[in-house]
């Protein structure tokens, strides 16, 4: 007979929200219930519970516990932009602050390459969508969008929404950022685009078939998903693993694959229609 856990679910939840390693991040309730309903179904007792929850938090949650500070970072954008900065300056801001983070600081040998093949597939979107973005609209400089494209990026860490939007605010006005879990809660807007940048690999440690599931849920027109053609060490080749990943995805859907490698990244544009 299945435990009934329910009773410490309250308790794992503001254990977290109180401790010192995740505080900050603000965590969304729906997706720490989430977490510990798929730990529930594998633990016998309330000790597997936390021991499993805590690793099942660990493997989402480890890529957003960064050493940035932004709060110092919001400051830091106030006072650039109270100098009237010029564009080259918003730009070095912006390579300063993406090399504080792994997942930006790897592509930016490849930033201009990165984002002209994406210009190349998709031309300039009136719309788009930023899932799981971290510091990816620190790009947006880099990212050719039309006369008054709406951005959207979404988040679960909301120190982090908090910076974003205090940059869009002062950078790019039609921008927004938005505290989500976006596989519980998918963006349902038709958008011309959606970016799924490095996360689709953790997204299935999260729970197996997880990519399929956040892609069928999308009414974007043409979602690129991006994962890393090799570990961040740079030892060992992701790439079939990752292709596997994706081919596994999108298997018996009518959609369109092209993909690309753009330095260490792998760039899949997967083209569907919007859901009706």
């Amino acid at each position: 007979m299945k435990t009934d856990f329910s009773q410490v679910y309250q308790d794992l939840i503001d254990s977290v929200k109180s401790s010192k390693k995740y505080r900050a991040l603000d965590l969304p309730e729906n997706m720490l219930r989430d977490l510990l309903d798929q730990s529930a179904e594998i633990s016998r007792n309330v000790s597997e519970l936390k021991s499993n929850f805590r690793k099942s938090l660990h493997n989402v949650i480890a890529p957003y516990l960064e050493s940035i500070d932004n709060d110092q970072e919001i400051q830091k954008i106030k006072d650039l932009f109270a100098s009237q900065p010029s564009q080259a300056e918003i730009s070095a801001y912006c390579l300063e602050t993406m090399a504080k983070h792994a997942s930006t600081r790897e592509r930016l040998p490849h930033l201009e390459h990165f984002f002209n093949t994406i210009h190349a597939f998709i031309g300039e979107p009136a719309n788009v969508l930023d899932l799981a973005c971290a510091l990816d609209p620190l790009c947006l400089p880099w990212i050719k969008l039309s006369a008054g494209a709406s951005f959207k990026a979404y988040d679960i860490n909301k120190a982090r929404v908090r910076f974003l939007d205090t940059f869009f605010e002062h950078a790019f006005p039609y921008a927004s950022a938005i505290q989500q879990d976006i596989f519980l809660n998918s963006p349902q807007e038709t958008a011309d685009c959606a970016f799924f940048f490095k996360e689709a690999h953790r997204l299935e440690k999260r729970q197996s078939g997880a990519t399929r599931i956040l892609l069928e849920k999308l009414n974007a027109r043409t979602i690129i998903v991006s994962l890393p053609a090799v570990d961040l060490k740079g030892h060992h080749s992701l790439e079939s693993y990752h292709r596997a990943l994706i081919d596994k995805a999108i298997a018996d859907q009518p959609w369109q694959l092209q993909s690309e490698r753009v330095g260490n990244e792998l760039l899949f544009f997967i083209s569907k229609e919007p859901q009706t």
